[in-house]
């Protein structure tokens, strides 16, 4: 992440943001709420927690399974490249990429393949990043709603989706948008957050953690992998493969930990540690006015994702890359 984020936004810009965001999570706010205001949810969610993304991540915000020797942003590297396989991704394919971000797996994807990838986002802050970072010429991007995509029918090759999908009101819905789009016998591929057969309803912890992934990470209500599925047949699809990615040597959630046998600027930002200096260094940047007010508001929203995830994937609860095929007949 360049120099310039965390001070470049308008005070009132960011304290509207966090107020409007935090609303929607108060006691007694109903999950019907928070799906019924969806496009307000996630584009303040993504509003202000872009810049921080891309100063702990880099410029692809998921996780991905890890080896022994693997670096994670290798691991990210290799995660992206799984799904350009499994699509089969010749040049001159068009594919659409929901849930984009500011582009650091379309870029990857794009520039192995040779296709022709669309990116859309529900953030304007997020297409303003993508823009600046810098569009390939086979690559574009496009700010749009994934439940309203704004395409002809059968447009796309093929279509993928990482980790973004958890953010839709209705999966259904929104799936049923990536079929009409898709054109016969296209496929549509990914990852995405769900609460895994391990979830008990009744545990007062489990649900503790599922409120923190969802109020810490802008997501109206978090699925089951077998909801997932079910959305995916009700629409049309052809679910060829559903499968959490097995774990490899390090464990997803590592970077909030920290601990590994090397040590980097990156990986350090993301750990308890790291997350307790970027704390304090954005305390002062707001008080002394470098940063913009409410700053420290949107770092509290990501601690209690950051302590969401953690619990959650080290119980097993929780899982960030249920990955599915599915095929248009």
């Amino acid at each position: 992440m360049s120099e310039k984020t965390l001070i470049h936004r308008s005070n009132e810009a960011v304290k509207k943001e966090v107020s409007s965001y935090n609303q929607l999570y108060e006691d007694g706010t109903s999950i019907d709420k928070r799906k019924d205001e969806y496009k307000t949810l996630v584009s303040n969610y993504y509003s202000l927690a872009t810049d921080f993304y891309e100063y702990g991540w880099g410029q692809s915000f998921h996780f991905a399974n890890r080896f022994r020797g693997e670096t994670l942003a290798e691991s990210i590297q290799r995660h992206e490249s799984y799904l350009a396989l499994r699509m089969q991704l010749k040049p001159g394919d068009k594919v659409l990429d929901i849930g984009c971000g500011v582009g650091g797996p379309l870029r990857r994807i794009a520039n192995l393949s040779g296709a022709h990838v669309t990116g859309v986002t529900i953030s304007q802050y997020q297409i303003q990043r993508a823009k600046a970072i810098g569009v390939p010429a086979n690559c574009q991007f496009i700010q749009g709603d994934f439940m309203q995509l704004p395409f002809e029918d059968n447009t796309f090759d093929h279509v993928y989706v990482i980790e973004a999908a958890c953010h839709a009101p209705e999966k259904a819905k929104c799936f049923a948008e990536v079929f009409r789009v898709l054109k016969p016998g296209g496929s549509f591929v990914g990852y995405d957050w769900c609460i895994t057969d391990k979830y008990d309803k009744d545990n007062r912890d489990h649900r503790e953690m599922k409120r923190l992934i969802e109020e810490g990470d802008g997501l109206p209500d978090l699925k089951s992998t077998d909801d997932l599925v079910v959305d995916l047949k009700t629409v049309g699809f052809t679910v060829e493969e559903s499968r959490i990615i097995p774990e490899g040597d390090i464990p997803w959630y590592q970077p909030f930990i920290g601990g590994d046998s090397y040590f980097s600027l990156a990986n350090f930002r993301t750990t308890a540690v790291g997350r307790w200096f970027t704390r304090n260094m954005v305390w002062f940047m707001e008080k002394t006015k470098l940063a913009a007010e409410g700053t420290i508001g949107t770092l509290e929203i990501l601690e209690k994702a950051a302590v969401g995830l953690l619990r959650g994937g080290q119980t097993g609860i929780f899982t960030p890359y249920f990955f599915f095929i599915a095929r248009k007949s």
